[in-house]
């Protein structure tokens, strides 16, 4: 038997779980940055983010929620045995 820790599954439900915290919890405000042309991509990806009406923390939450969910249906399919 493996420990709890080594689980593929535990894993990824945890990521999910950190996923909805950060969407769900902690709501980052809209970024802004100083005019500098050192940041005008920058500035350019941040625009597009908020005309698209989204926050960045809310897309980092749910790319977790995404990443998480699936290391746990891999760590599901690929168990041979039980957790400790």
């Amino acid at each position: 038997m493996k420990k709890w820790y080594a689980s593929k599954t535990i894993w990824g439900v945890l990521i999910a779980a950190l996923g909805f915290v950060v969407t769900e919890v902690l709501k980052v405000p809209d970024t802004t940055l100083p005019a500098n042309a050192d940041f005008n991509q920058m500035k350019v990806y941040i625009d597009a983010v908020a005309n698209a009406n989204g926050n960045i923390g809310v897309i980092i939450g749910q790319v977790m929620g995404a990443v998480g969910t699936l290391l746990a249906i891999i760590g599901r399919i690929k168990a041979e045995g039980k957790i400790a």
